[in-house]
């Protein structure tokens, strides 16, 4: 007997509004073996459930790619709260740490406390502030605009769904035509 045919392979262009993102994907419960590309990319999926990384930022559930369409993807950074979050900690340690000295070589009581209170502003001030990255993706039908009438590449036969890179032809994909695109 034959064996059953693969499931299409659905087409899902990786998007974001913003900085290029190394997008990885992964089927849901498999173990971690992520294929990866940084948009804009596109690639060919078995329709499933896939759990994703933005930039190694883990995305909070499971997508649900049962159809060809547009993924887009953003990357919340918080790299700014978190510089802010070390630089109380640090301020408030340095602070702390000379008003307790100044207190241990005979100075006054008083700058014990100061020294304590400094301590315990800059570890407060650490942990409400300091964030961590947060990464979200939406998915949308169809394809993206930059694309739209575009011809197709040439790429993997459907059987084949390895990941690969349109703009690369070590991956084996060959663009037929030309396309053009320019932003202002």
């Amino acid at each position: 007997p034959a064996a059953p045919a693969a499931p299409a392979a659905v087409r899902v262009y990786m998007r974001t509004d913003s900085e290029p993102v190394l997008f990885s994907a992964w089927p849901s419960g498999a173990a971690p073996t992520p294929r990866w590309c940084v948009a804009p990319c596109d690639a060919g999926f078995v329709p499933g459930d896939y759990d994703l990384k933005l930039n190694g930022v883990f995305v909070g559930q499971a997508v649900s790619l049962r159809k060809s369409g547009t993924l887009r993807g953003e990357l919340h950074s918080h790299a700014g709260a978190r510089a802010g979050a070390w630089l109380g900690l640090n301020l408030g340690g340095i602070v702390g740490g000379v008003f307790i000295t100044v207190a241990a070589l005979g100075g006054p009581s008083w700058a014990y406390l100061a020294g304590g209170g400094s301590l315990v502003a800059g570890g407060a001030v650490f942990l409400l502030s300091y964030r961590a990255d947060r990464a979200t993706v939406s998915f949308t039908p169809g394809e993206p605009a930059d694309v739209r009438g575009m011809p197709a590449t040439q790429g993997p036969s459907a059987g084949d769904l390895s990941f690969y890179f349109p703009d690369r032809a070590a991956f084996r994909s060959q663009a037929r035509g030309l396309g053009l695109r320019v932003t202002f």
